[in-house]
Parts: structure tokens; C-alpha cells; sequence
């Protein structure tokens, strides 16, 4: 969605157009640059989320099943 809007942005900017209507054009240009590394900073932490997660849950996993052994052979 970001690339099609920026390319609106980019048709219109060659456009005859006024210094306000210009500066109105720079503007939103610059909302949807915020807009993106907003959303794209907002994925990556997600994605860090999602990642350190999976990491402990397969820590304590491996932990856990390392304990059964272990508890299985002292039984012995």
C-alpha cells in the first residue's frame, strides 16, 4: 500500500501545480514516510517478540525433557 501511495504522490508532484499545493504534497509525503517507519519498526519489535518467545519456549523445553532424563536415570 505504501509503494502505490508514493507513487500517487510522485504523479501528482509533476503535475503543474501552486507552491501551496506543492507544499501540501510534501506534507503527506512526509506523513506517510513517518507512517512507514512507524509500521515498520512496530513489525520488527513483533517479530523480536515472537522470536525471543520461541527461544525460551525451546530452552525450556529442551530443559524440561533434559530433567525427565535425568530424573529417569536416577531412578534406575
Amino acid at each position: 500500500m505504501y509503494k502505490l501511495k508514493k507513487e500517487v504522490l510522485q504523479e501528482l508532484k509533476e503535475l503543474n501545480l501552486t507552491d501551496s499545493q506543492r507544499e501540501k504534497l510534501t506534507k503527506f509525503e512526509k506523513a506517510l514516510d513517518t507512517e512507514k517507519k512507524d509500521h515498520d519498526k512496530q513489525k520488527k519489535e513483533e517479530k523480536s517478540q515472537n522470536g525471543f518467545t520461541k527461544f525460551f519456549a525451546r530452552n525450556s523445553g529442551a530443559n524440561s525433557s533434559k530433567k525427565r532424563k535425568e530424573t529417569q536415570e536416577i531412578e534406575r
